[in-house]
């Protein structure tokens, strides 16, 4: 009877002990989801690990606990099969099916025909511009890049001496973010191959010749940069709302944080170019770590989190506790469910009612490697910023030889 009794009680003891998850973020945001999460369950709780970029850490180190899971941007590359599980019941459960997802975004975490990473969330390029000035552009939820050139030239305007812009469309110089963009619409194709960064060579050369004959008929880069410093020192929506330029670029996180007053006077259109709409490098996605201990524990967590029942919950509760830091949407972005950006999100902002992404145009990133934000801010945007505007463009160093003496000075 007494070894009966023990038996049972152990039995008891192991069925109610706490599963305890590591979770790995570089975004804040999870931190009120989690709380939420821990507070509902009883015997799974999730620790969460702030990491600046979670891609550029794995393998984890031996000294420190590994991680479970990990959500953040990059980690779709080269090495994603190597620091992760499949997930491969993921959809077996009616708590989530592949027909909530943009299938765009769910294709972008399988290698081969297996599911490694889910999206959470993402952003879109748009122009934003006066609505006084909404005659200049034409209906529609999107505008192609060729668009925003022509009829940013067409809005030109020089003082009566001919000699300076008052009204400029817009500059592109102003932008590195931009040049970059037209770079990836344009085909650049930068992705990292066998441990190389790789790109198309034609189509970055064909991008500069299309941001030089923009900024002649913009005046020439002297003339662009002198209008940015008299007219456009100033935030977004102001630039545009003074009547100086048209257009000015910007994100969809960056759009939606702004105020109802601040975005009472204009309007926007997302960005595409042959009909294809870029979803933005910084992609968040999650996956469960090869090193994880609790897989089914790990995998109740992802189904939480990406339910629209949930999500609809995460939103409802940042309306109700709002917070010093208030990110856009699902982490910092629009959610990889179509459900919730279609009906939830714009009730919160208002501005989407009325153009909510399309789920056919949407066009995931390349595979990046882990450090590509490092590499984008101080390689890339720098050679196409010096080569676009350049008065002698052929004296500015080729992007390679940009690539190969920043790796050297950092990795050597």
């Amino acid at each position: 009877m007494g070894s009966a009794f023990a038996l049972l009680f152990f039995t008891s003891c192991r069925r109610h002990t706490t599963t305890h998850l590591v979770f790995w973020i570089n975004n804040r945001e999870f931190v009120r989801y989690v709380e939420l999460f821990n507070s509902s369950h009883d015997l799974l709780k999730v620790t969460l690990v702030y990491k600046d970029n979670p891609a550029a850490e794995l393998p984890s180190v031996s000294h420190e606990l590994p991680p479970d899971i990990v959500a953040g941007p990059w980690l779709r590359n080269e090495h994603t099969a190597r620091y992760f599980r499949p997930i491969r019941t993921a959809f077996n459960r009616q708590e989530i099916s592949r027909r909530s997802f943009y299938p765009a975004l769910l294709d972008a975490g399988k290698i081969g025909y297996r599911q490694y990473l889910l999206p959470v969330s993402f952003n879109l390029p748009a122009v934003i511009f006066s609505r006084e000035n909404a005659d200049f552009i034409s209906d529609g939820y999107t505008i192609s890049i060729d668009a925003i050139k022509d009829t940013s030239i067409a809005f030109n305007k020089k003082n009566e001496s001919d000699t300076q812009f008052t009204r400029m469309g817009f500059s592109p110089l102003n932008s590195a973010s931009f040049l970059y963009l037209t770079a990836k619409l344009h085909g650049a194709r930068f992705q990292k191959v066998r441990g190389a960064l790789n790109w198309n060579d034609a189509s970055l050369a064909e991008t500069v010749a299309y941001i030089r004959n923009w900024t002649e008929h913009n005046g020439g880069t002297q003339s662009e940069h002198d209008f940015s410093y008299k007219y456009l020192s100033m935030p977004s929506y102001r630039q545009v709302t003074t009547g100086r330029c048209l257009f000015t670029a910007i994100r969809s996180d960056q759009l939606f944080s702004l105020s109802s007053e601040q975005t009472a006077p204009i309007d926007y259109r997302w960005i595409t170019h042959d009909g294809k709409l870029p979803i933005d490098d910084s992609l968040i996605m999650i996956g469960i770590a090869r090193s994880c201990r609790h897989v089914a524990a790990a995998k109740e967590f992802i189904l939480w989190l990406l339910n629209s029942k949930t999500q609809r919950a995460l939103i409802e509760d940042k309306t109700n506790v709002p917070l010093d830091t208030d990110y856009f949407g699902i982490a910092g972005g629009f959610s990889s469910l179509r459900e919730i950006n279609e009906h939830i999100l714009p009730i919160r902002y208002v501005m989407l009612m009325s153009n909510v992404p399309q789920s056919d145009a949407l066009s995931p990133p390349e595979r990046l490697p882990a450090d590509w934000d490092t590499v984008l801010e101080r390689v890339v945007c720098p050679y196409l910023v010096e080569r676009c505007g350049s008065e002698q463009p052929d004296t500015v160093a080729s992007l390679s030889d940009r690539l190969a003496a920043w790796e050297k000075q950092n990795f050597n």
